[in-house]
Formats: C-alpha cells, sequence, structure tokens
C-alpha cells in the first residue's frame, strides 16, 4: 500500500512547499512593514492569522477544535502545546485571537524569509546552548507576560522523530510559569504529523486533511514553587499526552 500512495504523498509534498514559498513571498511585504516597529505588531498578529488560515486551507488542511471554551482571556498565561509537525504554529495562530508571543529555537533566524517572524523581534529566539542568551530570552519571556500577552512554548523545543510520542519535556516552561504565577494551558495537536511528517521529501506521511487540535482546562500554578517544577512538569506531560495514548496508544 505504501508504493501505491508514495507518487500521492510526494506530489502533495512538493505542492505544499510550493504553496508555503509562494504565499510568504505574497505577505511578505505586509509582514515586512508591520514587524518593523513594535507598535505595529498587534496588526502584524492579525496578518499573521489571516496568513495562517490562507496556509492551511490552502494546503487542503481543516481544524477540528475540541475544548475551545478552555481558552483563557484578556490575561497572560502559557501556551504548552506538543510540536509534531512544521505546520503546528498555523493552528495556534488560527485559533487563538489573543496577541501571543511565539518562542522557537534560535536555528529559525537562518531560515529564508520566515525568520523575520523571529528577527524582527515580535517573538522569541531561545538559543539553548548559551546559557547568557537563554537567560536573555528567558527575560524576554517575562517582560511578555509582564506586558499581558499570553506565550507560547512548545515544551519538547523540537520536532521528535518519533512524533507523535512526546519526545522529552524541556524544564523552562514550568520554569517560567511558576515564577510568574500564570496559568498553563495544555494544547494537544493529535493529527498535524499525519498530514506533514518530519522526514525528507521521499519519507514520512503528508497527505490533506483535518487538523485535529484539544485545547484542555488551565492549569493553575497557585501554590507552586521552585523545586514543584518537575511534579507540574510531568502533570503537563500527561495531560497533552491523554488524547495521543487514546487515539495512537504512545
Amino acid at each position: 500500500m505504501k508504493y501505491i500512495l508514495f507518487p500521492f504523498k510526494l506530489i502533495y509534498k512538493i505542492y505544499f512547499l510550493l504553496y508555503f514559498v509562494l504565499t510568504l513571498v505574497l505577505f511578505y511585504p505586509l509582514f515586512k512593514f508591520f514587524l518593523s516597529k513594535k507598535e505595529r505588531f498587534p496588526a502584524a498578529f492579525k496578518i499573521i492569522r489571516v496568513y495562517a488560515r490562507v496556509w492551511l486551507y490552502g494546503s487542503g488542511i481543516y481544524l477540528r477544535v475540541k475544548g475551545k471554551e478552555n481558552i483563557l482571556r484578556d490575561q497572560p498565561f502559557l501556551i504548552c502545546s506538543n510540536h509534531t509537525s512544521f505546520l503546528d504554529p498555523a493552528p495556534l495562530y488560527a485559533i487563538f485571537d489573543q496577541h501571543f508571543v511565539f518562542t522557537g529555537k534560535k536555528e529559525i533566524e537562518k531560515w529564508p524569509l520566515f525568520h523575520i517572524f523571529y528577527t524582527s523581534g515580535m517573538n522569541i529566539l531561545v538559543d539553548r546552548h548559551n546559557r547568557l542568551g537563554a537567560l536573555k530570552s528567558f527575560k524576554a519571556m517575562m517582560d511578555v507576560v509582564k506586558e499581558g500577552h499570553p506565550l507560547v512554548i512548545l515544551p519538547e523545543g523540537t520536532i521528535p522523530t518519533h512524533a507523535p510520542k512526546l519526545g522529552e519535556f524541556k524544564s523552562g516552561a514550568v520554569s517560567i510559569a511558576i515564577q510568574m504565577g500564570i496559568p498553563i494551558l495544555p494544547v494537544t495537536q493529535t493529527t498535524n504529523w499525519k498530514r506533514l511528517q518530519r522526514a525528507s521529501l521521499f519519507k514520512g506521511n503528508a497527505c490533506p486533511g483535518v487538523a485535529e487540535v484539544v485545547i484542555h482546562p488551565p492549569i493553575s500554578t497557585e501554590g507552586y514553587i521552585k523545586k514543584d517544577a518537575d511534579a507540574l512538569q510531568e502533570k503537563l506531560k500527561a495531560i497533552i499526552n491523554q488524547p495521543l495514548q487514546e487515539k495512537y496508544g504512545v
């Protein structure tokens, strides 16, 4: 069966790549203008939300959201999602309408065109291999929370090769939530790895379809202190993993 599906997956991957590049180029002048000054970031966020929908729907990917009533409003909080595909940011932008700030790995600054979302200063790059750089990023995250914005952190830090099975969670997410006293909103993206799996052009899953997103009830960090970080992280991981366990047994 996989040999029969191979040409269709290959064609879809090529289409997806070309469509992504084309739409990014078309939107780029708007991004360049609205990301050039901090006071324009809220408008840039709205444009990115439109772009995310264009990117998804034009690729034949449609959202199915469970638990939308759990989304917090008009306050800073931490959005923590699993990371299974390069698609993962797009559903979050399409779903959440409150201006949030995304965190990403420092390597993104080398990606052509796409780097503008981070190097402009709207979102935060994290250098996990440089202690001073990591501390600087941590301070930037705290500043975002103080400004009243939600913060998005993908605790795995990268797409695990064995997705949808969760990778190791980094401690930064729960640490900042405890330190700033903000709730954590766990999110599980269950099918993005089927839509576009991390793999070479000739390997991995790739097909249009549904991007299912589960938004869990928020976790309060009230009463937690630094020494509770490991327990809170395990709790967060278990909640995010539950839909994956039910769906795939991972």
